[in-house]
């Protein structure tokens, strides 16, 4: 009996720690004078962040957020962080430190519609002159998806030179 109350606690405990999973909120950011996009406007998020181009002091970098239209967001910037669960949010924050670099509301869906009929919400970042070469950041989104839940998006891992 012992050990099945045991069994039953600790599956328990792994079922609550498993976050739910949302696959339209999204998170691209531009490769700067290149044409690159990194990260993914929807589908799924897991423990392992997207890697993008390296990105030098003083470069400024396109961050575009996706998720329910007319919806709050926000976008941070911070260092690779554990694969966290978050009670009441879907998907996991890979940040660790998150320093908050916009939030607002996302638009309407685009006359050019997006695969999971988004919203979207643009936010820039320049990374300081005078930044050392070799620093990890990972910058990372929390929006509402289109069933209502809150969700943070996919990370996106970059690296400066």
């Amino acid at each position: 009996m012992k050990s099945t109350l045991a069994c039953l606690f600790f599956t328990t405990t792994l079922a609550t720690a498993a976050a739910a999973q949302t696959q339209d909120v999204g998170l691209y950011m531009d490769g700067g004078v290149l044409t690159v996009l990194y990260g993914q406007e929807c589908g799924p998020v897991n423990c392992t962040p997207f890697l993008s181009g390296p990105v030098g002091a003083g470069e400024t970098r396109s961050l575009t957020h996706f998720g329910a239209p007319v919806s709050f967001y926000a976008v941070a910037l911070g260092l690779p962080g554990p694969c966290l669960s978050i009670p009441g949010f879907d998907n996991v924050l890979l940040l660790d430190s998150p320093l908050i670099l916009g939030f607002g509301l996302t638009s309407t869906p685009p006359f050019v519609p997006t695969p999971c009929q988004q919203g979207l919400a643009v936010e820039t970042f320049t990374i300081p002159v005078g930044t050392p070469p070799g620093i990890v950041f990972r910058v990372q989104s929390l929006g509402v998806s289109n069933s209502g839940a809150w969700a943070f998006g996919p990370a996106i891992e970059a690296t400066t030179i």
